[in-house]
């Protein structure tokens, strides 16, 4: 009888333990991505920019007899709007552009722009014909910063936009005053090529609040152990523990037929 009291006694522990991991799961305590130290994920920064080449100007904007320019920098594209002034056709050729980072040149890339959040490759010609008073507008990264990733695209910021609530990141961001971005464009008409460098430097850095990155990572489930829940069997928690339970209430039943057996009972 002791024996047979002894075996109750450990199944019917096992199958409270069982229930109990069950209930909570491993690692309810810690579960990623909930502290507020984590999300969110520091603050956010912009750079003020200024143009410095061909001319020295604090507005975003050059216009010769040529051709007329507008630019808005962000972390990562070089927006511009360029308009023609002159009374023929000009050729803009991105083949031949360039985007240089701290004097690291790399060839550009226009992209369809609809937000931050929201833009993909053009992958139309890049050689652009525009009339007398039309205009273009363009949306260039590096193509160093370009990363593809199953049909979808990102762009990495010409300099770090995130702190990640660390002091030397801060450190870093604020560093980069003084800096510069460039981009050559060539125009071209029927007589002659205009060679167009324009030069960007970084003046201040501003705080744009909270940050969030574009693709938030989805949180892995913890998984139950495999001694509770066999996966292969495709059994939810629930179901596992009322399995658990039959088997353990026909291992009982077993055992006391098999020592009353032993005792002649039977």
């Amino acid at each position: 009888m002791k024996r047979f009291l002894a075996l109750f006694l450990i199944i019917l522990f096992g199958c409270s333990s069982s229930k109990q991991m069950l209930n909570q799961g491993p690692g309810v305590q810690n579960s990623p991505g909930k502290s507020e130290n984590n999300y969110p994920y520091g603050k956010k920064y912009e750079y003020v920019y200024r143009l410095v080449k061909p001319v020295l100007k604090d507005k975003l904007f050059f216009s010769d007899g040529s051709i007329t320019v507008e630019f808005v920098i962000d972390g990562s594209f070089i927006h511009l709007r360029l308009r023609n002034k002159k009374n023929e056709r000009i050729i803009v050729s991105l083949d031949d552009a360039q985007i240089f980072v701290n004097a690291r040149a790399s060839r550009v890339v226009n992209f369809n722009y609809l937000s931050e959040f929201s833009y993909s490759p053009n992958f139309r010609s890049n050689v652009l014909d525009i009339f007398p008073n039309a205009f273009v507008e363009l949306h260039l990264a590096p193509s160093d910063n370009v990363i593809e990733d199953g049909g979808s695209y990102d762009v990495a910021s010409f300099y770090p936009v995130a702190d990640f609530n660390d002091k030397g990141k801060k450190e870093e961001i604020y560093s980069n005053v003084g800096k510069k971005v460039g981009l050559y464009l060539p125009v071209e008409t029927e007589d002659e090529i205009y060679d167009y460098y324009f030069e960007f430097q970084v003046v201040d850095v501003k705080e744009a609040g909270p940050y969030y990155p574009k693709k938030r990572q989805v949180a892995v489930q913890p998984q139950i152990p495999s001694e509770i829940v066999v996966k292969s069997e495709g059994l939810n928690p629930s179901e596992s523990f009322v399995a658990s339970t039959l088997i353990s209430f026909f291992v009982l039943v077993s055992a006391y037929f098999i020592f009353a057996r032993e005792k002649g009972k039977i």
